[in-house]
């Protein structure tokens, strides 16, 4: 790693190895040594987009369901299976408040129930009921709904444009205008009648469309990055899954 530096780049090996012992020594384990002495480094890629994931579903869950319900995801999905009554002592969250947030997140498939039965008749006083968080199939089910989020934004837009089509036309050939005659060296005044022939109420039509434009433009491109970090880790866990079937 220290060779491949490009000449004059201003890092000593003593302060590599201090960087690299950090990355290896990160509970995350995006960075780990290779070969029997452990002389190498390699990257897991897929454990490190598996935790952007995880953090972008978490990031979901808190902005539709709030802080608390983010709590529980976070502590089912840590803590693996837990019963009604252990979620609601580990997440601090009354009782009556746990069972609505859990059966939310349930109905809308963001966490899951398991059964396991104490005796083959599946009698309910009998059976253990375990919540769980799936990250693979939770993260699928919100790659397919920012799709269609995509879709909605893209179609608004169009919308918007096309409701203020004879306003944008006007604005782009009074603008077209005015490059002419400045380049032909007009006189300010001049300049400033032809600016005027936008109305008052059109330049504020001009202003919200332009600002309703580019939130819809800033929405698609958070919806865009969410995509990317799902697709992504899906795209890994897939071919994590292939790479031992073919050994």
């Amino acid at each position: 790693i220290f060779r491949a530096f490009p000449p004059g780049y201003n890092l000593s090996k003593p302060v590599l190895d201090q960087y690299l012992t950090l990355l290896s020594d990160d509970p995350m384990e995006f960075v780990g040594k290779s070969g029997d002495s452990g002389g190498g480094m390699i990257t897991d890629i897929h454990r490190a987009l598996a935790s952007l994931a995880r953090a972008t579903v978490e990031s979901v869950v808190q902005e539709r369901f709030g802080s608390r319900s983010a709590r529980i995801f976070r502590l089912l999905f840590r803590k693996r299976h837990l019963e009604q009554k252990q979620v609601e002592d580990f997440a601090m969250v009354p009782a009556k408040e746990a069972k609505e947030m859990m059966y939310r997140m349930l109905s809308e498939n963001y966490i899951s129930l398991q059964e396991i039965p104490k005796t083959p008749d599946h009698a309910p006083s009998r059976t253990f009921y375990l919540y769980t968080v799936n990250l693979l199939p939770t993260a699928r089910m919100i790659l397919q709904r920012c799709y269609k989020t995509v879709v909605n934004l893209i179609d608004r837009r169009e919308y918007e444009t096309r409701e203020n089509k004879r306003l944008l036309e006007k604005s782009q050939r009074i603008e077209a205008i005015m490059a002419s005659m400045q380049a032909t060296g007009a006189e300010e005044q001049q300049l400033q009648e032809i600016e005027e022939m936008i109305t008052a109420p059109e330049q504020q039509q001009l202003e919200t469309l332009k600002h309703n434009v580019n939130m819809l433009d800033s929405s698609e491109n958070q919806v865009d990055e969410t995509i990317f970090i799902l697709e992504s880790y899906i795209n890994t866990t897939r071919i994590e899954k292939e790479v031992p079937s073919k050994r």
